[in-house]
């Protein structure tokens, strides 16, 4: 896993997005990375006979739109530097695209090779299915990198316990260790969780854990196998009685994804609102 350099911040100069640009600024700074501000206005759709205008208003948008990164910049760095002495504020570039926002998020990530996606999720009634709007999971989703997401409420915590949400699968003590490289710098102590029933579930914890215990024995890593038939509900619970700082989730493919995050939900997600989730991804996802 090479180191993280190179931090991409997509922003719509919300609150939540300012704040996710707080959070981006303190976790830069412990991996000495720069940070690409990109902000995405969508195409206007005007009449065909009148193109000139069309064209004047996409213009006035991107000038106002620069002047308005300044300021963003400026009052993140402001109120971070109120609070916590950064070591050494981040370089900080902006870029201005006009399009869809998942697809050109996509697009500059992997333009510039951005080692991290760090992105604000909307807040809108507490609940997985509004916080995970159609742009963050699309980003999510079809992301060539890790992608940490950090609700509304999150204000930035000295990262010392993590907690990995584990499936169990062959591939899974791979996936750890990548992921445990992404956090290194924080050094954090590692739950790694899974929620299921069942011999079998506890005997696969347990391979992992020999695994591990085989081969990292430095590993700060403790192993829970949690019963309940809602894995939100008993992540929620196992990260407040934890104080989880960040959960970590593998995202490989659409079958996870579909489990975790595209059921009906209309309990209020404690978890997904309060605690950052750094969803971790390989390079051939």
């Amino acid at each position: 896993m090479k180191a993280i350099k190179k931090i991409l911040l997509p922003t719509d100069f919300s609150e939540t997005a300012q704040n996710a640009f707080r959070y981006c600024l303190q976790v830069a700074d412990i991996y000495q990375a720069e940070i690409e501000l990109l902000h995405v206005i969508y195409p206007e759709y005007q009449a065909m006979d009148i193109p000139v205008m069309a064209a004047k208003a996409m213009q006035d948008k991107v000038e106002a739109a620069k002047e308005v990164i300044r300021e963003f910049v400026d009052l993140g760095i402001t109120q971070v530097q109120a609070t916590r002495q950064l070591r050494s504020v981040p370089n900080i570039h902006s870029e201005i695209m006009i399009g869809n926002p998942v697809a050109v998020i996509k697009d500059i990530a992997k333009r510039d090779n951005a080692d991290l996606i760090v992105m604000g999720t909307r807040e809108k009634h507490n609940a997985l299915d509004k916080t995970f709007g159609s742009v963050t999971t699309g980003v999510i989703e079809h992301a060539p990198c890790p992608v940490w997401v950090i609700p509304g409420e999150a204000n930035y915590e000295d990262i010392d316990i993590i907690a990995y949400a584990t499936e169990l699968n062959e591939s899974e003590p791979y996936h750890i260790w990548k992921a445990t490289q992404v956090l290194e710098p924080f050094h954090p102590l590692l739950h790694c969780v899974h929620v299921g029933n069942g011999a079998s579930t506890d005997a696969k914890m347990a391979d992992i854990e020999l695994f591990f215990t085989q081969n990292a024995p430095a590993l700060q890593v403790n192993f829970h196998n949690e019963k309940g038939a809602s894995v939100t509900d008993v992540l929620e619970e196992f990260a407040e009685n934890h104080d989880v700082d960040v959960i970590v989730m593998y995202a490989p493919h659409h079958s996870f994804w579909q489990r975790i995050f595209q059921q009906s939900i209309t309990k209020t997600m404690a978890l997904q609102t309060r605690i950052p989730i750094l969803f971790y991804k390989t390079e051939e996802n």
